[in-house]
């Protein structure tokens, strides 16, 4: 559908869930994001994250999965905007808090890959999870901080 000119579906993809219980997963994992990280970022930068993201992942996915018939749900952008998020904690006084993030992303995502079908949320949602959208969203978000990042290091 997509190559047939429904570029929409890049962006839409991210906006719609399969069930109540994906929907509920990925509103924790908003509201998260927000109680730890909401202040940081003005809507104007945290709208351009959220786009950033979803077309970045939409189109790893569109490209680099091409066996993938079907993608939804946000959590690959959560991903990515908790470590933006984690990275600017980091570089900030609440450094602890910043590294503490940036660990559990990690740790959550190694063993989502080492378990390799995720049982609990692939059980939970009743379909697997596509865990190349959680790394792709990992990536975008590191790409996404390089800016501050380099600031912070510029300013040592």
């Amino acid at each position: 559908m997509i190559l047939q000119g429904e570029l929409w579906r890049l962006f839409t993809a991210h906006c719609v869930h399969l069930n109540l219980t994906h929907l509920g997963l990925n509103l924790a994992g908003w509201w998260l994001f927000l109680k730890l990280c909401g202040s940081l970022f003005s809507l104007k930068q945290l709208s351009w994250y959220i786009l950033v993201l979803a077309f970045g992942i939409s189109g790893l996915l569109l490209s680099l999965q091409t066996h993938l018939q079907w993608y939804l749900g946000f959590s690959g952008v959560l991903y990515g905007l908790l470590l933006r998020g984690g990275i600017q904690l980091s570089v900030q006084p609440e450094r602890g808090l910043g590294l503490a993030l940036i660990s559990v992303l990690s740790l959550k995502f190694a063993w989502d890959s080492y378990n390799s079908q995720v049982l609990s949320s692939a059980q939970l949602i009743g379909a697997p999870v596509i865990l190349t959208a959680h790394g792709y969203g990992l990536l975008i978000g590191c790409i996404l901080s390089v800016p501050i990042l380099y600031k912070h290091l510029k300013l040592k």
